[in-house]
């Protein structure tokens, strides 16, 4: 027989155990309550902040808009998916092992807290880069983050750097608050979202996630690029493809595979190159500066250059490789198409043009405001050179930068060897964003002060950015007439070949966009350039044909004696040649320009193959016009896919 203690004890047990486990259901409720305000909040923020990219997007029928918007709901659910996911295996995790602590809820929704500011994060980020410059965090900005120097690059300000750091604890602090309040007000049940209701909303968006996906697959398929224009603007999209299903299907394909152009292994130069002996070698001295469009070269802003100019080729109608750095410098040494970027970097190839100065024995002087790893100029320009003639400066002012390379230029020209010829190599930073210059040279005094990307207002303070710009170029121009006047006092005028361009333009506006680099975008403002060409014995004379940064090698290997024919180490010859077209490209997509339209495709594999199609003077192409125009062009294309794999062997 129990005794009464005994009994008791057994008792008051049951009782415990009772209360434990009303207590533990409470607050088991009461966390569920709490994840689930705090959840759906979420969503409608994400949704929310979707939203933003909606002026982006070309819709101009029923099914776009509401294709945008379906698909904006459904990312906005995906984009939540991994912390709902995680958060609720954490909680059964929990369940399923007795581990009823507190600690463990405890541990649930701080890794939704620290998930959910992670999205927040990421989608402010992306926001931040698509309104500044209209695409996603793709591989060129993860790019930018890994590679030494990437993030310097930028030009970031202080300002820039102290406000995202603001801006990110302040993501961080917001959704910390937002969990607590949802802990507050989920234990009053008016706050309370129904669990039917939530499970119901979640189940029909996780089904309805594979339709988005499949209307995007078949549009992919079929060619249709209004739906995949508007795609686009949707952050970290899947771009889901079907080919194989609509093929069984039945379903006749309008859109082409993913492309990829000069993949493989680079054969460069396709012969060995022949040179004659000359009996004396030119000096040259290659000037290129940051963003540098074509109307800067003016009396009032550039007055140096606009001087040599008189006394010079001046190329009245030339064109960058493209509106990225790297795709302006491709062109412009090895003078060939953007997509060869990649297969060259990968296996270190150096340009024909300096492996010819380095044959005749040049001595080489290369400076950089910038970085010879951002853009990857080790691996590719100037690979095989010897790191005690290249000097680059990445601390300070660019302006203060350029000054001292500049002096750098003049004492190396000056304590040269005298009997052999020099190559000299500097590139400017000033006027890449955000347009540095010191008070002293500004010549257009209403200019923005403090360059927050963060807290930047294109549509108020783009014409005094755009003055920054011109101020930035005024500062450049300065340099290069301390140059010039150091050669002219020296007499080196008389054997000295000089070169001035931009590794590509800079728009402010003029077609909607700031900058560079726009993806499928390659207004005017962002490829032309100036380039002005002095070459000792050759009259001043204003060349008013296209030409191209791809025809600078073949003119300068003809001064180096070369006899080798142009087509076995470039794509254009020399720039007296007449181009039947232009060709222009960035780190995804080429665009072939001739004199009426721009049309532009995907050559990197990353998406898939459609047409983008402007005008030359950049309006956009209706529907009907678009095809007649591709059909009329295609040829063209055709042969710019040739010359893609022309220095490559499969």
């Amino acid at each position: 027989m129990f005794s009464s203690s005994k009994l008791l004890n057994i008792l008051l047990s049951k009782v415990d155990y009772r209360n434990d486990h009303h207590l533990w259901t409470v607050t088991m409720l009461n966390h569920a309550h709490q994840l689930r305000l705090f959840f759906v909040v979420s969503y409608l923020i994400l949704f929310s902040i979707t939203c933003l990219f909606w002026p982006y997007a070309k819709t101009d029928s029923n099914w776009l808009n509401s294709y945008l918007f379906f698909s904006s709901a459904i990312y906005a659910f995906l984009y939540l998916l991994p912390a709902l996911v995680i958060t609720k295996l954490i909680d059964l995790l929990a369940f399923f092992n007795n581990r009823y602590e507190k600690k463990w809820l405890l541990v649930s929704r701080q890794v939704a807290w620290i998930l959910t500011s992670v999205i927040f994060l990421a989608l402010y980020a992306d926001y931040e880069i698509y309104t500044l410059y209209e695409y996603h965090f793709n591989g060129f900005v993860w790019n930018l983050i890994i590679t030494p120097g990437g993030i310097d690059a930028l030009g970031a300000t202080i300002s820039t750097k102290v406000t995202i750091a603001i801006e990110v604890i302040a993501i961080i602090v917001f959704t910390y608050l937002l969990m607590w309040l949802s802990g507050k007000l989920g234990y009053r049940t008016h706050f309370t979202v129904s669990r039917r209701v939530y499970i119901s909303a979640l189940a029909i968006l996780l089904l309805l996630a594979p339709l988005e996906e499949s209307v995007y697959a078949y549009s992919i398929y079929t060619g249709k690029d209004d739906f995949i224009q508007v795609s686009s603007v949707i952050p970290f999209h899947l771009k889901s493809s079907a080919h194989s299903f609509f093929k069984n299907m039945g379903i006749e394909q309008g859109g082409l595979k993913k492309l990829r152009l000069a993949h493989g292994k680079i054969h460069y130069p396709l012969e060995t190159i022949a040179t004659e002996q000359l009996a004396t070698y030119p000096n040259i001295i290659m000037l290129v500066a940051e963003s540098f469009r074509w109307d800067l070269l003016d009396p009032e802003i550039t007055p140096n250059l606009w001087k040599l100019s008189q006394k010079s080729l001046t190329f009245d109608n030339h064109y960058s490789g493209g509106n990225r750095t790297r795709m302006g410098l491709l062109s412009m040494f090895y003078g060939i198409d953007a997509p060869y970027w990649y297969g060259f970097q990968q296996q270190k190839i150096s340009p024909v043009l300096l492996n010819v100065l380095r044959d005749k024995g040049y001595q080489f002087d290369l400076h950089t405001s910038q970085s010879f790893d951002y853009p990857e100029l080790r691996d590719t320009v100037f690979h095989n050179m010897p790191e005690s003639v290249m000097e680059e400066l990445k601390d300070g002012e660019p302006w203060a930068r350029d000054h001292q390379n500049i002096s750098h230029v003049i004492s190396n020209i000056d304590t040269r060897v005298k009997n052999k010829p020099f190559y000299s190599f500097m590139f400017f930073e000033s006027t890449h964003a955000p347009y540095a210059f010191p008070e002293s040279m500004a010549i257009r005094k209403d200019y923005l002060k403090d360059m927050n990307y963060a807290d930047l207002n294109l549509r108020d303070n783009i014409e005094q950015i755009h003055n920054r710009y011109i101020n930035a170029a005024h500062t450049i121009d300065a340099e290069v007439g301390r140059l010039l006047n150091y050669l002219e006092e020296n007499k080196l005028l008389d054997n000295t070949i000089i070169l001035f361009t931009g590794d590509h333009g800079e728009e402010f506006m003029e077609n909607g966009h700031w900058g560079h680099g726009h993806n499928e975008m390659f207004p005017e403002q962002q490829i032309h350039v100036p380039l002005i060409l002095s070459i000792p014995g050759t009259k001043p004379e204003h060349i008013r044909h296209t030409t191209s940064h791809i025809q600078i090698p073949a003119t300068l290997m003809e001064k180096l004696g070369a006899t080798t024919n142009a087509d076995k180490y470039a794509l254009a010859g020399d720039l007296n040649s007449i181009l039947p077209y232009l060709v222009v490209g960035n780190y995804n997509y080429l665009s072939v320009i001739d004199n009426s339209h721009k049309i532009t495709f995907p050559f990197t594999s990353t998406d898939y193959f459609h047409y983008t199609v402007f005008t030359r003077d950049d309006q956009s192409v209706n529907a009907d016009e678009k095809q007649e125009v591709i059909k009329q062009i295609q040829p063209l294309i055709d042969d710019v896919t040739k010359d893609c794999q022309r220095f490559v062997s499969h």
